[in-house]
């Protein structure tokens, strides 16, 4: 373990194979995954309000570490170049971001009043969804070009990336407002507090499971093999999807 704050707790985190990365006190810090204890913090910058690692989808991995941090009036695009961190862009922005997503080549910054799209070339943002100012914007990659976008306390909308509007499929709506949201293969995953989880399917989205944790549900992000992590207050759980052979099988012996 390492101490990146004497103060206060951390306030975002994100991790890849190499690296982890975190916000403490308004510091934005990277480290190597493999040797926390013994590595000295490499700082990104002061300011900093929530961050996240670049995804690409599919089976190819990136060659490249990449991150983008939102500061106060702006986002900065950082990779790995073997040795530390280097500034690739920087795009200014309103305000600060309260959630990101960097997928493929695009960028999804949710703000207090709306939802903007960026290029990680040109950097031009795009309003793609407004907000009444009243919710925490909450976005998570659902798959390969699409991203899910909270749009109300309890409402999800699909975004798709390869047509820059709205998908097709229909809202997810979960019984109160979420607080913690995440997406796996083809699940979406959404805490209203209480330690409850609701899963819907990304095909039909229909509510398919309702989950229990230990604790209030804070944080939820997918893992390898289609699993999915869920951090409550003391605890983290692994959700292993069930292959579809065996829920067949298992249907079939309750028949």
């Amino acid at each position: 373990s390492v101490r990146l704050s004497q103060r206060k707790p951390v306030e975002h985190l994100c991790a890849s194979e190499r690296f982890v990365c975190a916000i403490a006190e308004g510091t934005c810090s990277a480290l190597p995954a493999g040797d926390l204890a013994g590595s000295t913090p490499i700082s990104l910058g002061r300011d900093a309000r929530c961050l996240c690692l670049r995804t690409q989808g599919g089976e190819q991995p990136l060659e490249q570490v990449q991150l983008c941090v939102s500061f106060k009036k702006k986002l900065v695009l950082f990779t790995y170049n073997g040795r530390t961190f280097e500034q690739l862009q920087e795009f200014p922005t309103a305000d600060a971001a309260c959630a990101l997503v960097w997928h493929q080549s695009w960028i999804c910054a949710g703000f207090r009043k709306e939802y903007s799209l960026y290029s990680d070339r040109a950097g031009v943002p795009r309003e793609i969804c407004g907000l009444d100012g009243k919710i925490t914007p909450r976005i998570a990659v659902v798959n390969d070009c699409e991203l899910l976008l909270m749009i109300q306390g309890s409402v999800g909308l699909f975004f798709d990336l390869s047509t820059q509007q709205p998908s097709s499929k229909s809202t997810i709506t979960w019984p109160r407002k979420v607080v913690a949201l995440g997406a796996t293969r083809n699940y979406v995953l959404g805490s209203a507090g209480g330690g409850q989880v609701d899963v819907f399917g990304t095909r039909d989205q229909r509510s398919c499971q309702i989950l229990a944790v230990e604790g209030n549900a804070v944080a939820i992000c997918s893992a390898a093999g289609g699993r999915a992590l869920v951090a409550a207050e003391a605890s983290v759980t692994c959700l292993d999807p069930v292959p579809f052979e065996r829920q067949v099988q298992k249907l079939l012996m309750q028949a």
